[in-house]
């Protein structure tokens, strides 16, 4: 038996890396407390920052001498 066909075999007889269940969070709402922790509150909207409206004119090239 090659090297290959051990491994190919090895791989078969293992059990699958994802048998077990997801773990789950306790609480549904374990998210929020830990952003509010972290300072990022839900109710307090943070807007984007503002685009400038007006457009920016690219500088003119120097001609080479």
């Amino acid at each position: 038996m090659g090297r290959n066909a051990k491994l190919k075999k090895i791989r078969r007889e293992a059990p699958p890396s994802d048998a077990a269940p997801p773990v789950q969070p306790e609480e549904p709402t374990n998210f929020v407390r830990e952003m509010d922790h972290q300072g990022y509150h839900l109710k307090q909207m943070i807007p984007a920052p503002d685009i400038p409206e007006s457009q920016m004119e690219p500088k003119a090239q120097n001609p080479r001498l």
